[in-house]
C-alpha cells in the first residue's frame, strides 16, 4: 500500500520513494528524463504565526492545488513535513517557469494574501543518482547550494554528485577507523617566544583513507562531529597522546601536551567512556602531571553552560584548560571571565595579515592585554615568517606555533628537540 500524508493526501516519504522506484524504470525506457524537485518553504513559521489553525491547513491544500496547476496531473507529489515538498517530473521541460509561478502569485487564505518564498533543488536521473532515495539526497543538496547562493533553484552537478561519493566515503571510512585504524598523531611544538625554548606540544590528527588517500583533518573532522565518530576517536587521541608524553619523560623530555577535546565528547549523554575517566586512568596509570596536560576547547562553548560545567571539573583535576581559535565566535567577554581557562590561544585569521594590517595588530594586543589581565597566558597560532614573529611579540604575546618554527612531526622527531636545545 503507498502511503500518503493524512493532513493534505500526497505522499509522504517512504511512499514518495517507493512509488518513484517503481516509475523510474518505466519513465527511462519510454525516452523520458525524469527528475526529482526538492522544494522548501524558507518563510512557514512566519506565515502560520499570523494563520487560524484552520487557515494553516488551508495553506497546505492550497499549496498542493499549486503545485498540480505548475507541474501537471503527471507529476509525483509528496510531502515530508510542513514546509517540505517534493515532485518527480516524467521530463525535463519547464520547471524553472513553474517553480517560479509557485511563489510569483499570493496565495488566498481567508482575507489574507500570502506570499511564497521558497528555494529548490533539482536532481535529474540518472546523472545524479539511480534511485529515489539518492535521487532525494542530491535534490536536498543542490537545494542547500541555492540558498547558500541565493539562488531560487539549483540543479545537482556532477562536481556535487563527486563531493556527495567522496563525503559517504569519508562518513563510511570514519566508522571503520574511530578506533584509530589508518590514523596517526604528529605534534607541533609551542615555543616560548622571549626564550626560544619549546614548552610543548599540540597534538594533531592525521588520517590515511585506503582509497581516498591523506584526507585534511579540516574535511573529515566535521564529518566525524555530524556522525559522533569523533567521540570514540577522541578516546583514541587521549590515550594515545598521553602514552607519548610517558614515552618522552621516560626519555628525559619533559613537555605539556596539548589535545583537542570536541563539544560532542562533553556533550550530556555523549556515550563512550567520560572524558574525565579517560584523563585521570591515564594520568594515574601513568603517573603523568595533570597540569601538563593542556585540554583545548573551542570559544563557541562558552555559552554551553552544561558543557562548562564539564570544563570547570576538569579544571578542578587539575588539568590545564586552553580556549583554543578565541576571536573566531565572538563570545561574550562576560563568559570569558567566568571560564577557568588559564591560557587563549588567539585564531590563525588574525596572524595572516598582520604585517599589513594595524587593525589585526590592535586585535591581537587586545586579546594579550584581555588574557594577561585575567591572569591568563597567550599562545598565537599559524607564525610563517620572522615579521609575523616580530608582530606579535610586539605585542606581548608569550607563546607561538607555526611552520616558522616547526611543522608538526611524530613523536621520535620530537625527541630530537631535546639535543637541539
Amino acid at each position: 500500500m503507498t502511503r500518503g500524508d493524512p493532513l493534505n493526501g500526497l505522499l509522504d516519504n517512504d511512499g514518495f520513494i517507493r512509488e518513484g522506484n517503481r516509475r523510474l524504470p518505466g519513465l527511462a525506457a519510454a525516452g523520458h528524463h525524469p527528475q526529482v524537485v526538492f522544494i522548501e518553504l524558507n518563510n512557514y513559521e512566519g506565515l502560520v504565526s499570523r494563520m487560524t489553525c484552520s487557515e494553516a491547513m488551508d495553506l497546505l491544500h492550497a499549496i498542493r492545488r499549486r503545485l498540480e496547476m505548475a507541474f501537471g496531473h503527471d507529476a509525483l507529489l509528496a510531502r515530508f513535513d510542513c514546509e517540505r515538498f517534493a515532485v518527480l517530473l516524467p521530463d525535463a521541460t519547464h520547471e524553472f517557469e513553474a517553480l517560479q509561478r509557485i511563489q510569483d502569485a499570493p496565495v488566498i487564505i481567508g482575507n489574507g494574501a500570502y506570499h511564497l518564498s521558497i528555494t529548490c533543488g533539482v536532481a535529474p536521473y540518472p546523472e545524479a543518482a539511480d534511485n529515489m532515495h539518492m535521487l532525494l539526497i542530491a535534490a536536498r543538496i543542490a537545494r542547500r547550494e541555492a540558498l547558500t547562493a541565493g539562488h531560487l533553484v539549483s540543479v545537482f552537478s556532477s562536481d556535487q554528485r563527486r563531493r556527495l561519493a567522496r563525503s559517504r566515503a569519508i562518513e563510511d571510512g570514519l566508522w571503520e577507523s574511530r578506533g584509530g585504524a589508518g590514523m596517526a598523531l604528529v605534534y607541533q611544538p609551542k615555543v616560548d617566544i622571549l626564550s626560544g625554548q619549546v614548552t610543548g606540544v599540540e597534538a594533531l590528527m592525521r588520517w590515511h583513507h585506503p582509497e581516498l588517500g591523506t584526507v585534511s583533518p579540516a574535511e573529515f573532522v566535521p564529518v566525524a562531529e555530524r556522525t559522533r565518530t569523533i567521540i570514540p576517536l577522541g578516546e583514541w587521541i587521549i590515550r594515545e597522546t598521553l602514552n607519548q608524553q610517558a614515552e618522552w619523560r621516560r626519555k628525559g623530555l619533559d613537555l605539556s601536551v596539548g589535545i583537542n577535546v570536541s563539544p560532542a565528547q562533553l556533550a550530556a549523554g555523549a556515550g563512550g567512556t567520560p572524558v574525565m575517566d579517560i584523563l585521570t586512568d591515564e594520568c594515574d596509570r601513568l603517573d603523568l602531571d595533570r597540569s601538563m596536560v593542556e585540554l583545548e576547547i573551542t570559544e563557541s562553548l562558552l555559552p554551553d553552560r552544561a558543557a562548562m560545567d564539564e570544563v570547570r571539573t576538569l579544571a578542578d583535576a587539575g588539568f590545564h584548560i586552553v580556549i583554543d581559535d578565541f576571536g573566531r565566535d565572538h563570545a561574550a567577554l562576560s563568559l570569558l571571565a567566568e571560564s577557568p581557562a588559564r591560557t587563549l590561544k588567539i585564531d590563525k585569521g588574525f596572524v595572516d595579515n598582520v604585517v599589513r594590517n594595524d587593525r589585526q595588530v590592535a586585535i591581537i594586543r587586545f586579546i594579550t592585554e584581555l588574557a594577561h589581565g585575567l591572569g591568563m597566558r597567550t599562545v598565537v597560532e599559524g607564525i610563517e615568517d620572522i615579521r609575523q614573529l616580530v608582530a606579535v611579540a610586539g605585542c606581548g604575546c608569550d607563546v607561538a606555533q607555526g611552520y616558522f618554527y616547526y611543522r608538526p612531526m611524530c613523536g621520535d622527531r620530537i625527541l630530537g628537540l631535546k639535543a637541539d636545545a
